[in-house]
């Protein structure tokens, strides 16, 4: 059994939350896999991955507009720079993704925002959508601060979010 943690991330700062919850969730003996959206998707070049044996999921995206991400949010990204997730997002994996992919597994939503805390919340939104195909909400939503755009996560929120991923292996045994 395994554990994946799928994000999105545009300029870092959600992936590096993404890999603490993933090392989080591995330091309690849980094999775990962090895949970036495009991987499952199947974007570009690369054929969609889901494995099989999968205990515990977890996702996560940057907050963009009070929600997730759209392709208009990640075209303005890609204009800003190089980002991790140019070809796809969570909303479009969400929205194609089967029931049976989910199913009745646990999951858990997270995302990252900056500024204010009534900005919106990409994890709330996430949150919905996997209930929506089934999943198990084990925890509530996560957010966890980055500083702006491109300045990765906010002091203290990285080890937050191992924590975060260790508590949610406790969830699932």
């Amino acid at each position: 059994m395994t554990a994946i943690v799928v994000f999105e991330s545009m300029f870092g700062g959600t992936q590096a939350v993404a890999e603490s919850v993933g090392a989080g969730i591995a330091s309690c003996g849980l094999p775990t896999d962090v895949v970036e959206v495009g991987r499952v998707v199947g974007d570009g070049e690369r054929a969609p991955w889901w494995p099989d044996d999968v205990l515990l999921l977890v996702v996560g995206g940057p907050t963009h507009r009070r929600g997730l991400s759209t392709e208009t949010t990640r075209a303005t990204a890609r204009a800003h720079g190089e980002v991790v997730s140019g070809l796809t997002g969570l909303d479009r994996w969400l929205a194609a993704a089967a029931a049976r992919t989910v199913g009745t597994l646990p999951v858990a939503a997270f995302d990252t925002a900056w500024g204010t805390v009534d900005g919106g919340s990409a994890s709330a939104v996430i949150a919905e959508r996997l209930l929506a195909l089934r999943g198990r909400l084990v925890v509530p939503p996560e957010t966890f601060r980055v500083v702006g755009t491109s300045g990765g996560p906010s002091e203290g929120e990285v080890e937050r979010a191992w924590e975060w991923g260790r508590h949610l292996v406790s969830t699932v045994r």
